[in-house]
């Protein structure tokens, strides 16, 4: 949604083809499925000059199909966390392209500012599930995150029914 706002061409890779329909919502102009076809790449070498990762589920990937989709001087970037190491890399995988790979946590409060400021030009409205905070509540937004179920982002809600009794500050 925010690169498509900001006038990038995106393209989105997904091991799930029930995303294909949001992606293209959200301003992707071509959703490319990565576990149909072990040659899904191959259309798509050089292309990418921006790959932003969002998966915590990189570990899994065979990181060197995915690079060979950057252009040259390509960037591979991080924001998806997860609990394993990265897939071993051979050097020799970065050669063809010049490609690298970065990663960061979050935006610093600037970049925030920027991002509150084009959601309020374009009217960006977020995409998300609600689901109270109580045991079951985050008994299901765990399980959702595991089994790799969730869509957009949870939001946890209810506070004041879950603790009444809490301060404001």
């Amino acid at each position: 949604m925010f690169a498509s706002a900001m006038g990038a061409d995106v393209s989105v890779l997904s091991t799930s083809a029930d995303k294909e329909a949001a992606a293209k919502q959200l301003g992707a102009k071509n959703f490319i499925l990565t576990d149909a076809d072990s040659h899904w790449a191959e259309p798509w070498a050089f292309t990418f000059n921006f790959m932003l990762n969002t998966a915590d589920a990189a570990h899994k990937f065979d990181m060197a199909t995915y690079l060979s989709t950057l252009a040259v001087n390509g960037e591979m970037h991080h924001v998806g966390l997860p609990d394993a190491p990265l897939p071993e890399i051979k050097a020799q995988t970065f050669a063809p392209n010049g490609c690298k790979m970065g990663g960061s946590h979050i935006g610093s409060r600037p970049e925030m500012f920027k991002m509150l400021q084009l959601v309020s030009e374009k009217k960006l409205k977020p995409m998300i599930e609600t689901i109270p905070i109580s045991e079951e509540g985050c008994a299901k937004a765990v399980k959702g995150v595991h089994e790799n179920t969730v869509r957009y982002r949870y939001t946890l809600v209810d506070y004041d029914k879950a603790f009444p009794n809490r301060r404001s500050i």
